[in-house]
């Protein structure tokens, strides 16, 4: 190994322990009471899919912070969180290695799942429990590693499942390890390639101080990159340098054609041009906190981009992501009303979508703030209904007008995934509790049909437009406001 390489190596190693370390933390408080809350879920339960079963799963689902999907499996019968016979969880094939676990009660095993997800699988005396977690956040981010240069595994006892998976013919180096709960580990591998793109520009400037400092001094002050150092200061950075910019997506009346509204999507654009996934860092900022200055300073960007659009007379309204714990702030109720005051904007211009990655903590204070908010003038939906932690409860004791189907759900159109029945049952339900209902990633006529059929017309998707930055979306706006005028 040559000066250079072992360098960057060095580098490279002490940047994934730092941030292995983030994800530890980040993911030991998400995981810390998740055999707690198992626990009280067996004690509860019937195992006979009763109604009261099928609560309790709800009530797991919507007070864990690191279960997305759960479902009890009997030899009569099984359910999930949408009811009786409405499995969620499927197999997928070429399942490289499931690490096994075994207690005098019970025993399971955990297999990687689904988009970076683990599947954990608890075998009692006469039942099944299965549940599916969150995604696993990853080391880095897309854009600061080359593709299939890195991989991540879970491991115990000498065995491996790819979370992250190692891309076939590559050669990857193991890179760090570190202790998850007692009994796993996180392991991060990287390919030469990998290591030599991350750590480029930090090789020179070592390289550079090695020429004039003595070796040790020289590695301790290379490893303070720039101040980008983890994900939270590059976040921090992004927005003082503004690199955060809104995306419109139109959400369509299907029968007329024309644009109702539209959701704001997030992209962070960085300096050198490249475009990070709202799911690489979205997550991150919501546990530590950044989201709301991230959405405080995404209402001010939109409101700014629009101006004549949402003061003039039409139904147009644009709609933003938020969390729980946005909407049981009281400062974030008055740092928006008071915004869409000074600037003149009708509050129904406005929508809020909150999401179900985090629980609300506090139903009774989001009712209040809610409720204030909608009296104001400002509408609340339910994004991504059926995948997080807390539609039902949320649906039934919060003052939600809108409920938006997820693009899993919207996906098993035309097939026969059993999905398809949850599908339905969301419809159904839907419209038995009065709610408008707009149907997420809608993508071909087939799925337009469909949904026809069961008088869903408000859509959004790529069938209709994709996200697309300010300039583009208004001019889409104003022909579509031409046509209707015409």
């Amino acid at each position: 190994m040559s000066s250079s390489q072992a360098i960057s190596h060095f580098l490279f190693k002490n940047e994934v322990e730092k941030r292995l370390e983030n994800i530890h933390t980040f993911y030991q408080e998400r995981y810390l009471n998740l055999g707690l809350e198992l626990n009280e879920l067996i004690q509860g339960l019937q195992f006979t899919c009763s109604q009261q079963d099928i609560a309790l799963l709800r009530d797991t689902i919507e007070q864990s912070t690191g279960i997305q999907l759960l479902e009890l499996q009997t030899s009569k019968t099984d359910c999930s969180v949408y009811g009786k016979n409405v499995p969620l969880i499927k197999d997928f094939d070429k399942v490289d290695t499931t690490i096994d676990h075994d207690t005098d009660d019970f025993s399971y095993n955990v297999t990687p799942y689904h988009n970076h997800r683990l599947k954990v699988h608890y075998r009692l005396h006469d039942a099944s429990l299965i549940l599916i977690t969150e995604p696993v956040q990853n080391v880095f981010t897309q854009s600061e590693v080359c593709l299939h240069c890195t991989a991540m595994t879970l491991s115990r006892g000498g065995k491996e499942i790819q979370v992250y998976p190692k891309h076939q013919g590559k050669q990857y180096i193991h890179i760090a390890t570190k202790g998850f709960g007692p009994n796993y580990a996180f392991n991060v591998y990287a390919t030469e390639k990998g290591i030599a793109y991350v750590t480029e520009n930090d090789l020179f400037i070592t390289q550079l101080l090695l020429f004039f400092m003595l070796l040790s001094v020289c590695l301790a002050i290379g490893l303070y990159r720039t101040p980008e150092r983890t994900l939270k200061e590059m976040i921090t950075y992004g927005l003082i340098k503004k690199e955060f910019i809104p995306y419109y997506q139109p959400i369509i009346n299907s029968q007329t054609g024309t644009i109702t509204c539209c959701e704001v999507l997030i992209r962070w654009q960085r300096s050198d041009g490249e475009l990070i996934s709202p799911n690489q860092f979205i997550p991150i900022a919501e546990h530590n906190g950044q989201i709301i200055l991230l959405t405080n300073y995404l209402i001010e960007q939109v409101i700014d981009q629009f101006k004549d659009e949402l003061i003039a007379d039409s139904d147009f309204y644009v709609s933003i992501n938020v969390t729980p714990q946005q909407l049981e702030d009281d400062e974030f109720l008055s740092t928006t009303i008071n915004l869409l005051k000074q600037r003149n904007v009708p509050a129904h211009r406005l929508a809020f979508e909150v999401t179900e990655r985090i629980p609300f903590s506090d139903l009774t204070k989001a009712r209040r703030i809610i409720q204030h908010l909608t009296d104001f003038g400002i509408s609340i939906k339910l994004d991504d209904a059926g995948t997080g932690y807390g539609g039902f409860s949320y649906l039934q004791n919060l003052p939600i007008d809108t409920l938006k189907i997820d693009k899993m759900f919207v996906d098993t159109i035309g097939t026969n995934d059993l999905k398809s029945n949850i599908l339905d049952s969301i419809i159904l339900f839907a419209k038995h509790a009065g709610l408008k209902v707009i149907a997420e990633g809608v993508e071909t006529q087939a799925q337009v049909d469909y949904l026809h059929q069961r008088e869903i017309y408000l859509m959004q998707g790529y069938h209709f437009a994709k996200p697309m930055p300010f300039d583009e979306f208004r001019r889409y706006l104003q022909q579509d406001m031409a046509i209707s005028d015409g």
